[in-house]
Formats: C-alpha cells, structure tokens, sequence
C-alpha cells in the first residue's frame, strides 16, 4: 500500500534493539516523554513521576478489559498449529452447547473443512474447522471461558516480541485495571493487552487518587487486528477491525459532571471513548478508524505507548497530536533510545 506523502513523517526505521522483550521493573520506572500539543513542546521523565503533570480533578479514563489466554496451540494428527481465538461469534450457534469462535490460525490452508484439531495441552479440547474463507471459524465442542484458555493457551504476546510466553507474562502482560467494571458481563475479554496500563503499580495509582486525580473505567475488548498492517481497504472503507466497547453508566455519569482534563489511557480507551461520542451509543461493535485530519473532541489528554510505524495506533496519535509533533516526537525517542511497543516506554500528550 502507498502511504500518502502528507503522512511521510509518520514513516521511519525503527533499530530492532528498541523493541522491548520484557517490561522494566519496577513497571512506573519505564520512561515518560511529555508532549504539549500548544507549546510543541518535548520533556523527559519517568512514569512514576507522572503526577508532577496531572492535577486535582483530571480525570483518566482507563480501558478494564481482561487479557485472556488466547493463543492457543491445536494439534492435527502429528501436525501442530499456533491460533489465536479472537472472539466468539454471537448468534450463529451450530448446536446446542457448542459455540464459534473466529481465530487466527497458522497454515489454515493445509486443513481441510470439517477437520477436527485437538488442544496441545489438553486434547480433551475439540474444535472443527468450519470456515476458511474471509474468516477462521472453530466450531467448539463445548463454551470456553477464562479457566478453559488458562488450562490450554497462553498469554497471547504481540508478534514482534518474537518469543515464546513465558510464566512472567501472564502477570506483566495482564491489564493492571482488569475487571474493573461492575458490570462484568460487559467484558468479553482481550486477545492483546491494553498496554499503556502496564506501566502502572498500586503505589502509583494509589499516589495519583491521593492528589486527586479521578479514575473512570471503560471497556475496549482488544483485538489481535491491533498489530495487523494497515491495507488498501481500510482507507477505502474508511473502517478497522471491529471491537466491542462499553461505556458503563457511571463513567458517563461522571463524564457529565467532569470540569477537569480528561485523559485517555491509551489508544484503546480513546477508541471506546470516541466511538460512543459519535455513535451516541454506550455499548456495540466498533471499527472506528481516526486518522489525521479527523476531529477529535471530549478527550483533553492521552496516555499511550510508542507504536509501530505506518500502523493504525500511530494514525490515530497523530490525529490527537498533529503529523509533525507526532512526527518529531518519534525522531526524538529513537535519538534518545526509548523503547518501543508493549513492553516498552510511553507518553504523556496534553
């Protein structure tokens, strides 16, 4: 795909040493870059001291969906194959007692249709190829919950990490604001974590609630289309991959009464957040796509991570910060060697 030349700045080579493996410990002693949209300014920090740019009423919306161990390794006959289950598909039920479960699925096209495959970790887990076309469609022999993909995935890392799970990630790579949503029945649960949370420990938070900064939860159920490359039909259809959100009653309440900053804590958030704005609707499917040029309103502040090059997160930073601030900003963290994407570093726009 031709990357439009207005959005050039937006394209850069990124030295493979600046992805983070693994998160720094403890995780509010990542690095912080601090951008002011009206001063264009740029400043260093760490994110423990993220405080020092809030002040008493800011409001930070942060996304409580729940990281579940999608991925998940099927085996057929003395063949294995990596998945990743990315979301049940409601009301198309074959039969009873059985649910369909869209995935990603490695050498799909070896397998035919109908074809049974089996957990890896638990062969008493079945599923039935019953769609190869636009979408990988696993027919189950029986509902799968949280405890099931405990039993037979793993963490679902991003694919840039290059390494297998291990036992740390199912701490580090877990949302430290997961569940917490009243309403629990409303999060579906996440195939890739909503990773500017990771960089927050209790004393953080319970420092920031001291200052009085308020916390507001949301619900973005993330998608693994997140680390997909942008395509020609994403511009053409002006649409991304879909993903349930909801807005609980409360936080829109309290969105009312809100006379402070409000700040997004990441992408995902912002997502939530802009989708119920211009849809008027609290909970559904979005496949928003913001791009430079879109408007963006409601939202005062963004927390985020630094993203891939020509990807839809850094579109959409973009069109909260401006291409040439986000642009400098991106040259600046490679200068100064801040690390990049899940596990890595993050920043402040205000």
């Amino acid at each position: 795909m031709e990357w439009p030349d207005e959005w050039q700045e937006l394209d850069f080579d990124l030295p493979e040493e600046l992805i983070a493996q693994v998160p720094v410990e403890p995780a509010d002693h990542a690095r912080l870059m601090v951008i002011d949209r009206q001063r264009g300014s740029i400043e260093h920090d760490h994110f423990y001291n993220l405080g020092k740019y809030l002040r008493s009423g800011d409001t930070i919306l942060y996304n409580a969906t729940s990281v579940e161990e999608r991925r998940v390794l099927l085996k057929h006959g003395d063949r294995e194959h990596e998945s990743v289950f990315l979301r049940r598909v409601d009301n198309a039920v074959p039969t009873d007692n059985k649910e369909l479960w869209e995935v990603l699925l490695r050498k799909a096209r070896r397998i035919r249709l109908g074809t049974v495959l089996h957990a890896s970790r638990d062969p008493s887990y079945t599923f039935q190829l019953v769609s190869k076309g636009e979408k990988i469609l696993l027919a189950t022999a029986q509902p799968l919950k949280t405890k099931d993909f405990i039993r037979i995935g793993e963490m679902p890392l991003p694919p840039y990490l290059r390494r297998p799970a291990q036992e740390a990630d199912r701490k580090n790579y877990q949302n430290f604001f997961s569940g917490q949503i009243a309403q629990k029945s409303k999060i579906l649960g996440s195939a890739a974590s909503p990773t500017a949370a990771l960089h927050f420990t209790t004393g953080l938070y319970e420092k920031l609630r001291a200052q009085g900064v308020l916390f507001l939860p949301v619900c973005l159920d993330v998608g693994y289309g997140t680390f997909a490359p942008l395509q020609q039909k994403n511009f053409t259809e002006n649409r991304l991959h879909a993903e349930h959100y909801f807005i609980p009653p409360e936080t829109l309440r309290a969105l009312e009464q809100c006379n402070q900053r409000r700040i997004a804590l990441g992408t995902t958030s912002l997502r939530a957040i802009i989708s119920y704005l211009k849809t008027g609707r609290s909970e559904g499917e979005t496949e928003l796509f913001l791009k430079p040029g879109d408007k963006i309103s409601g939202v005062e502040g963004l927390i985020t991570n630094f993203h891939l090059p020509r990807s839809s997160l850094i579109l959409l930073v973009a069109a909260f910060c401006g291409v040439s601030l986000t642009a400098r900003a991106y040259r600046t963290a490679v200068a100064e060697r801040y690390r990049f994407y899940s596990y890595g570093d993050a920043m402040l726009i205000v």
